[in-house]
């Protein structure tokens, strides 16, 4: 009985080694894959270093947002007065008060600093006219860009109110005039070439001590009552032998008035009918020579 138990005993431990023998490959592989497992951590983790961007995503950072007080913006200045201002200069809409827009359209008298501007050139000494009769006048207009611009004029103190009245009307109804400074501007050296300068240039202008062209008579403009409006688009123009002569630039191209064209001014346009309303007469209706960019008034 003892040696049949001691057989079976001997059998179970060999049947248990079998197993046990069959076992070791497979922790082996569970060993390897373990292994594995662990390298291909840690060359995750290298690579991650390196290049975060490329390694486990991370959470973004917090950002902290400091509103700014809300600001008020400021208003653009109001314009009361063109004193600081100087012909040529343009304007803002936004600058402008409209309910006050006589503001903008003033006469004064010539000052030392005007008398010096001014001496020499458009005003010299002469026994028909002095410097406290003339006024010299700020106002605004719309150029050929729709822009508001600074013009200046000088004319006769006499003339003054009804020039200021018609060139604000103009300004209401948007009236567009090329350039608007005083004569000396272009000045060459005599009032003659200086007047056709000044025409070629588009420049409207008033005062200017001067005779007529071609002529030992005195020009209205000599004593501040004639004004000239757009004169490149409305030119000055004389007959010899039944045939124009042109005094400007732009004589030929605007001397054909039975197609206006824009700037051009006739009977239905509303600079002939504000100067005409206040009593000028236009050289556009003059017989011997047309001088469609003048307008004068009368005196006496």
């Amino acid at each position: 009985m003892a040696c049949d138990t001691n057989i079976n005993c001997f059998k179970g431990n060999s049947d248990m080694k079998k197993k046990n023998r069959s076992l070791l490959p497979m922790i082996y592989c569970v060993i390897f894959l373990a292994f594995l497992l662990g390298l291909l951590l840690i060359v995750i983790k290298a690579k991650s270093k390196k290049n975060p961007s490329q390694g486990f995503p991370t959470a973004p950072p917090v950002l902290t947002v400091t509103q700014s007080p809300t600001q008020t913006p400021t208003p653009n200045p109001v314009i009361s007065s063109l004193t600081n201002y100087m012909a040529g200069e343009i304007l803002s809409l936004e600058n402008m008060d409209f309910s006050k827009l006589s503001q903008y359209f003033t006469a004064s008298e010539i000052d030392d600093a005007l008398l010096e501007r001014i001496q020499g050139k458009s005003y010299r000494e002469n026994p028909d006219i002095s410097v406290n009769e003339l006024r010299y006048l700020k106002i605004l207009h719309y150029n050929f860009n729709e822009e508001i611009q600074v013009g200046e004029l000088i004319v006769n103190e006499k003339i003054a109110t009804d020039c200021l009245e018609i060139f604000q009307n103009l300004f209401e109804h948007k009236y567009e005039i090329k350039s608007m400074y005083l004569i000396d501007n272009y000045w060459t050296g005599d009032s003659s070439s200086t007047d056709e300068a000044s025409m070629n240039a588009d420049n409207s202008s008033g005062f200017c001590y001067r005779t007529i062209a071609n002529t030992t008579k005195l020009s209205n403009h000599a004593l501040g009552y004639a004004i000239d409006i757009n004169p490149y688009e409305n030119p000055y123009i004389t007959y010899k032998n039944g045939q124009p002569v042109h005094h400007q630039d732009s004589g030929e191209l605007y001397a054909d008035r039975s197609v206006i064209r824009e700037h051009m001014i006739d009977h239905n346009d509303l600079c002939y009918q504000l100067f005409t309303q206040k009593g000028f007469t236009w050289g556009g209706d003059w017989k011997n020579s047309k001088d469609y960019q003048h307008f004068e008034m009368t005196v006496r």
